[in-house]
């Protein structure tokens, strides 16, 4: 059965998803269950498979594009299977295919304004479009595009006028500038004068290989790719390019490798669509919500005894991130209004602490959830903890990892970090920045001095939602349960 493969709804948060690879060309039979296409979306990657046995009938969304979930990506049906209303309900139709159509007879033709081109709309607004390109760069936000292309073609100087567009609807997309600009470069020649046969090469590589080969240098054509149908993977791009640099060391190259190690050298390096994603949203939660930290320090010493003797007593292994965990849901069960979002004017207070745990994984910082806490025990909630970090470190993490958390704490602690202002992650309402432990000399209630160790906390908050004493009475109680958290271990460690 003929069908629209839509952009999925990876997370109750996912606003858009970007088309970052097809695994298949047009008119390629896919088969179901094996993967189609890559999309990246809320700070994850995923694969779309075939549904069904069928053939790529028409690609809707290019590589590099994005849509919203549940927007049309391509056409999967039988190869001689009318696709006439699934085209309407994709939102193209034949008009983009006559376009097309038209637009290779004027090329064919050498002219814009042969009687032919000159008989349609659309030949006339090809016409235009080839007449506003002539002029160079400058016509390239006139041709249909995809944004990474217009980008990338002004980048290399490019006329996108003289680009064939393999997109839907003959729109140009990365690859095809890619591809333009390699084939436009002189071709390499070996000892006996041959030239390489590489420009006729049709490379099948996602933009992510395709910009870590023009930052190591690596002839993107001449990489033999390991992935899915011959596809070139960044780990291919990564192998050719420590092959070149092997190739070329040797006694006769290492003062021109001594010069130019002592050149600066500039790299660009654009941002990943999960990268991306995490800058617009973090740029949207400063810019929306009222951020207002607050710092409060706490004695430890307690707490590390308590996680020690958890640790012993339990048979797992149980840290101080635990036992904080217990402090935290305990003080938002004292301050519910904390563990919340703000979405659409509304402030929603939820029944479960589902806390998100920021991780640093490659592609950025990501924060799976360790749901509700409260009902955990302490050996349950150390296990959990450390599976979610675990799969968001190895990249086996999934959408429901990182979906509905209430609450947010970011440790830097780790990294010796003292003081901080997290930045809340959205739809939340607050995070709570965990600092590092150090050594301090204090007042003891005998007038005498010791050495103790402290922790201190960051705290968060959207100003437009709760007001600072409120946020100043949650860190007096979370220091409270920290420095004495013995009957939260306890009651925990009997569940």
């Amino acid at each position: 059965m003929a069908y629209v493969v839509k952009m999925p709804k990876l997370g109750l948060e996912m606003k858009s998803g970007e088309l970052s690879a097809w695994l298949v060309s047009e008119g390629d039979e896919v088969t179901e269950g094996e993967p189609i296409a890559e999309i990246e979306s809320e700070k994850t990657t995923a694969e779309i498979d075939a549904k069904e046995d069928g053939v790529l009938r028409r690609v809707v969304l290019a590589e590099g594009e994005s849509t919203a979930p549940g927007g049309a990506l391509a056409i999967v049906a039988g190869a001689d299977e009318d696709i006439t209303q699934l085209e309407a309900d994709a939102g193209v139709g034949e008009g983009g295919e006559e376009s097309a159509a038209t637009d290779d007879a004027a090329a064919d033709a050498g002219t814009a304004e042969t009687t032919e081109t000159a008989a349609t709309g659309d030949a006339s607004s090809v016409a235009k479009r080839r007449s506003s390109g002539s002029s160079g760069a400058s016509g390239n936000g006139e041709v249909r595009a995809s944004p990474r292309a217009k980008r990338l073609a002004d980048d290399l100087g490019l006329d996108l006028t003289a680009v064939e567009g393999t997109g839907p609807q003959g729109a140009i997309t990365e690859s095809d500038v890619e591809a333009a600009a390699e084939s436009a470069t002189p071709a390499e020649t070996d000892d006996s004068g041959a030239t390489a046969d590489t420009a006729d090469k049709r490379v099948f590589a996602p933009p992510s290989a395709r910009r870590l080969a023009r930052e190591l240098g690596v002839d993107i054509a001449a990489v033999e790719g390991t992935g899915q149908n011959g596809r070139i993977t960044e780990s291919d791009v990564r192998a050719a390019g420590g092959a070149s640099a092997a190739a070329t060391d040797s006694p006769a190259t290492a003062g021109a490798d001594a010069t130019a190690a002592s050149e600066p050298v500039e790299t660009e390096r654009p941002l990943s669509g999960m990268r991306r994603t995490i800058a617009d949203r973090l740029g949207e939660s400063y810019r929306e919500a009222v951020h207002v930290t607050i710092d409060r320090r706490a004695d430890a010493e307690e707490l590390l005894a308590a996680a020690n003797a958890a640790d012993d007593a339990l048979g797992v292994d149980v840290s101080i991130t635990d036992v904080l965990l217990l402090a935290l849901s305990a003080s938002l069960d004292e301050h519910p209004e904390f563990n919340a979002t703000f979405e659409d004017g509304v402030h929603r207070l939820h029944g479960e602490h589902n806390v998100c745990i920021a991780v640093d994984i490659d592609e950025g910082l990501i924060a799976p959830v360790v749901r509700d806490v409260a009902s955990l025990s302490l050996a349950e909630l150390a296990e959990t903890r450390a599976e979610v970090t675990q799969r968001a470190l190895s990249g086996d993490f999934t959408m429901d990892d990182l979906s509905g958390g209430t609450f947010t704490v970011s440790n830097l602690g780790v990294l010796g970090v003292e003081s901080f202002d997290p930045v809340i992650n959205p739809p939340q309402v607050a995070i709570l920045g965990v600092n590092t432990i150090r050594r301090e000399a204090v007042p003891t209630d005998d007038g005498d001095v010791a050495v103790r160790r402290v922790i201190s906390f960051s705290l968060s908050f959207d100003h437009r939602i709760v007001d600072g004493a409120d946020a100043a009475r949650m860190l007096g109680t979370l220091v409270e349960h920290v420095e004495n958290p013995w009957s939260l271990v306890i009651a925990a460690g009997g569940r």
